[in-house]
């Protein structure tokens, strides 16, 4: 329908995910027709249930998850996609389940180089984070995730976009994310794929 706007969900893990999602969308650089709203599930257990209320309260055209996978045997990512299969009734969590392996801060340091985390250790990697960044013991604390946000820009949203590219999209490699299609649908003014999706859903 000409001149439609697509509400677009994406229902997040955690606040390092919702920080960072709400930084690229007002970024500017996805389309304007897609009402984009993030919803922040606060833990990777509630992703399922909170994914069910906004698909069934016809909250959006179209609802898509972004989460880590953790680390191996990834029993609770795994978890989450069979849940959406259950819960649609058939391979649902091959279209709208969005990872980054072993952790969003993988996605977040492509702004500035090209990385390849092994772990999702905080801890292990605070000097990588602070050398690309210049935040120091990083601890996914409100400041930290604010000052590491505010370096995220127009600009290196494509050097981001490029690294992104270097790396597997199956989810068991690490490192590994398919989080560059999602991206490349949302600056995409063709918005067929919110219904191709949907109809398979």
């Amino acid at each position: 329908m000409a001149g439609k706007n697509e509400r677009i969900t994406i229902v997040c893990e955690g606040y390092e995910e919702f920080d960072y999602l709400i930084r690229l969308l007002h970024l500017g650089l996805w389309q304007e027709r897609y009402r984009v709203k993030i919803k922040n599930a606060k833990s990777l257990t509630n992703i399922p249930p909170v994914y069910q209320n906004e698909f069934q309260n016809d909250n959006a055209d179209l609802v898509v998850v972004f989460c880590d996978t953790e680390l191996t045997p990834y029993e609770q990512f795994i978890s989450i996609c069979n849940k959406i299969d259950r819960f649609h009734d058939c391979n649902a969590s091959k279209y709208v389940v969005y990872f980054s392996n072993p952790c969003t801060m993988q996605v977040q340091l492509s702004h500035f180089a090209p990385v390849e985390l092994t772990t999702n250790s905080k801890h292990m990697n605070a000097p990588l984070i602070r050398s690309l960044t210049g935040v120091d013991n990083y601890r996914a604390r409100d400041e930290q995730r604010r000052l590491i946000n505010r370096q995220i820009t127009r600009e290196n949203y494509f050097v981001m976009k490029g690294n992104l590219e270097r790396l597997s999209r199956n989810f068991r490699v690490r490192p590994s994310t398919n989080f560059i299609t999602l991206l490349n649908y949302l600056e995409n003014p063709d918005a067929s794929w919110v219904r191709r999706i949907a109809k398979k859903l």
